[in-house]
């Protein structure tokens, strides 16, 4: 019997499947996030590391020595050996690089916060300010080529053990907001991790992360993984990584919309679009609101016919969106003949690639061709609110 291949989404999914903490020293951390990268960013980022390292030795060009406080004023706390540092894999967030980077090169010394450890074993566990952490590491390395070993750090010593409290603690001292927020706020993917992570690891019991926990079961399933852009991988089979939706709907929506995601991931190998998952879930809100539950062979069908009628093609430059555009000039025009409405007034809609003129495009398509491959009485939801009435003609 032949072994299924592990998928990129397998791999990605399996760093959540993990019953204890896994710790790495600075070194790994960095190292294993570049590593992560496509060979073309792997080669981008040193290139873009070289140039934070020479903005440093710019704004610090006296500077021979962490030591040095007169020179290098950083804040004053208790002294950590820099490689006694570890980070807990399954708490922090993934490095952002170019957060990093830009931390180097706009280092202030007496902006620099203590990092934020608690006691691991001989070490410390760092649960909050890993990107400073390893702005410190890049510094001491690529800009002063100090001894690594006898390098040492301020930071706050925190009496705290229990995994669920770390966690709690990490993401609410890291979602404030606006451009001149001095650390680096959680985007939505790495909140929706850290509460995956939270409930599979920490056993946390709040509603709304064992909400975001059994979406991503159903998410993992499907074959699929979450992700943003930032983690360079946005192009790889089963890859979501637009959350809106995922954390607005229910899971119920969340598992049917897996069903639809799995089956064009699969026959066509690709991503899902930042533009599909908006335009299916709106279509599958309007089905809930009318108590539409279609079962899985309709979902796929569902899958199907999008295939078969536009390659299933949602990408904001694809077919859909430009017959979508055409649709709505054609009901346009209908409408000011229909109204007498004198041609120095009209205004041409623009070519807007949001829900409301995407789904009521969808639904239109949806009525002329998928709900006649229907048996009578199957259930169909009533049509989206819509300021242009398409007809037949307008769609494919």
């Amino acid at each position: 019997m032949a072994i299924a291949k592990q998928t990129y989404a397998d791999k990605h999914n399996e760093r959540f499947i993990n019953t204890e903490s896994h710790f790495v020293d600075l070194v790994q951390r960095y190292e294993d996030t570049v590593k992560s990268l496509p060979p073309r960013a792997q080669a981008n980022h040193r290139d873009r590391r070289d140039q934070a390292i020479r903005a440093f030795k710019k704004n610090y060009p006296l500077l021979k020595d962490f030591a040095d406080r007169t020179k290098f004023r950083l804040v004053k706390a208790t002294e950590i050996n820099l490689m006694s540092i570890f980070i807990d894999t399954t708490m922090q967030r993934e490095p952002d690089l170019n957060w990093i980077l830009k931390i180097i090169e706009n280092f202030r010394d007496y902006q620099a916060q203590p990092i934020q450890v608690f006691a691991h074993k001989e070490a410390w566990g760092a649960w909050d300010s890993q990107h400073t952490a390893l702005a410190f590491y890049l510094i001491a390395k690529f800009a002063l080529n100090l001894d690594l070993s006898k390098v040492t750090v301020p930071a706050n010593i925190y009496d705290i053990a229990s995994r669920g409290a770390i966690r709690n603690l990490f993401i609410s001292m890291n979602t404030s907001k606006g451009d001149s927020a001095g650390k680096k706020s959680l985007d939505d993917i790495d909140l929706f991790i850290q509460m995956v992570y939270g409930v599979e690891i920490d056993g946390v019991t709040t509603t709304e992360w064992e909400q975001a926990h059994k979406k991503w079961q159903h998410i993992k399933a499907a074959g699929m993984f979450v992700t943003a852009k930032k983690f360079h991988n946005i192009e790889e089979v089963g890859a979501i990584s637009r959350l809106k939706e995922i954390n607005e709907v229910s899971e119920e929506l969340v598992r049917q919309f897996c069903v639809y995601g799995r089956y064009v991931t699969e026959v066509q190998q690709r991503a899902i679009e930042t533009k599909e998952i908006p335009i299916i879930m709106k279509f599958l809100e309007m089905c809930s609101a009318e108590q539409i539950k279609y079962s899985e062979k309709d979902l796929e069908d569902l899958a199907q016919y999008c295939i078969d009628t536009f390659g299933a093609n949602f990408h904001e430059d694809g077919v859909f969106w430009e017959k979508c555009h055409q649709a709505t000039i054609s009901a346009w025009k209908r409408y000011n003949t229909a109204m007498n409405i004198p041609e120095e007034a009209q205004k041409q809609p623009g070519n807007k690639k949001n829900v409301p003129v995407g789904i009521n495009f969808f639904y239109k398509q949806l009525e002329k061709g998928w709900l006649l491959t229907k048996k009578q009485g199957f259930k169909f939801p009533k049509p989206p609110e819509q300021v242009y009435a398409l007809s037949n003609g307008d769609v494919f």
